[in-house]
């Protein structure tokens, strides 16, 4: 008798256990959902209008190292310590 109720709690455990990996590996890390709040937001503060298209080459590098600057100092920012 004590074989039905252990065999249907492992029964639980494993179909579960997969449902909690999926749940756990789903939810980004801090630093990487800060720094995907700082590209937004350099992205907004640098933005083209139509994508880029007929942009010079040098000003659109110009812009690319300006959004990256700007990740940079708001990743050192959000920093600890």
């Amino acid at each position: 008798m004590r074989v039905l109720p252990l065999s249907a709690l492992v029964l639980a455990v494993m179909i579960s256990a997969p449902v909690v990996a999926q749940e756990q590996g789903a939810a980004p890390s801090a630093r990487e959902a800060r720094r995907a709040a700082c590209q937004q937001e350099a992205n907004l503060i640098y933005r083209t209008s139509s994508r880029g298209i007929g942009m010079a080459e040098d000003t659109r590098n110009q812009i690319i190292a300006a959004r990256r600057a700007h990740v940079r100092e708001c990743m050192a920012k959000a920093a600890p310590g």
